[in-house]
């Protein structure tokens, strides 16, 4: 018996220097779950060009396009969760995929040289602001897909984060789930509860924190209510905001007041927002709370400047 101990007791020893390498397994098996069920929502990205062209993504039916006379193309056959419009055409001759950092998760969908380009991600809010420079939603200096800074990226492949200290206010505020560019090229970014506004300088101000919709019906499963989403800022410096769990779009005044002007019947749920020539494009997906992305089928409305609101599309299949 003595000698059985003896030899388990060795064993034990020998393996000794694998407990290391198993914790490190551990704790990437649980980032790897954390990260999946972070990106496990309907798709968010929703933009609108000069023309009046919309184009919305979708994770499992692509990138597609309605024009000005309201028909329906398919773009690419790959969608994703959000989308960027790429007006100048800045990033229109870069290549992502033949990067060796983290650029390579972002996707031109649009041909090699073509303007307005297209700029589709990998799981993380991401706008072209006004400086022609890309902003997206990463977690530290490694520019890592997450949400909780802000890494800038040059046409020339420059990377820097907006304001290190971001950081510990996202935590704070649950992560970013949403990111816009406004009137004057400051970045709006809204979290679960509340939208902050970073000036080009890092300068960080609170837009409203916490965001109260009263008249908030809940349809999301989710402890975050009113769970804000995307978000597109006026001409005039209103931002209109996606708050998936109230299944409605508010609007933010400067002032901070918070108003409700497009509501979504059960079990219809906005996830994005853009705006053009001063009328609000909403996607809305229906069966938020599935994580399949067959169960999310995506329609696009309209809020006219006159209040009233159109069903551009609906897809079914």
């Amino acid at each position: 018996m003595a000698n059985i101990l003896s030899q388990a007791n060795k064993i034990g020893k020998d393996l000794a220097y694998l407990r290391p390498l198993v914790v490190l397994l551990l704790i990437l098996a649980i980032s790897f779950v954390f990260v999946s069920l972070s990106f496990a929502h309907p798709s968010s990205g929703i933009v609108v060009d000069r023309q009046g062209q919309v184009y919305f993504s979708d994770l499992s039916r692509g990138l597609m396009r309605i024009d000005a006379r309201g028909k329906v193309t398919m773009v690419h056959q790959e969608g994703g969760h959000w989308l960027a419009l790429d007006q100048a055409g800045s990033f229109s001759r870069v290549i992502f995929e033949k990067s060796t950092h983290w650029p390579r998760w972002f996707k031109r969908r649009t041909g090699y040289n073509v303007k307005p380009a297209l700029i589709g991600d990998a799981g993380s809010p991401l706008v072209v602001g006004k400086d022609g420079n890309l902003y997206f939603a990463c977690d530290d200096e490694r520019m890592n897909p997450g949400g909780l800074q802000i890494g800038r990226l040059s046409p020339t492949g420059k990377e820097t984060l907006l304001n290190p200290s971001l950081r510990q206010k996202s935590e704070e505020l649950g992560g970013i789930k949403g990111l816009a560019v406004g009137p004057d090229g400051s970045l709006y970014a809204s979290y679960p509860k509340a939208v902050l506004k970073i000036t080009m300088d890092g300068t960080i101000t609170t837009l409203v924190n916490p965001v109260v919709v009263k008249d908030c019906e809940l349809n999301v499963a989710s402890n975050d209510s009113p769970w804000l989403r995307g978000l597109a800022v006026s001409s005039t410096g209103i931002v209109y905001v996606a708050a998936s769990g109230c299944g409605s779009v508010i609007k933010i005044l400067p002032d901070g007041k918070v108003k409700t002007v497009l509501k979504a019947e059960k079990p219809w749920a906005p996830s994005g927002v853009a705006i053009h020539q001063g009328e609000v494009y909403v996607l809305e997906h229906i069966n938020p709370n599935s994580e399949a992305h067959e169960a999310w089928p995506p329609r696009i409305r309209k809020l006219g400047r006159d209040g009233k609101v159109m069903t551009l599309v609906t897809i079914t299949r």
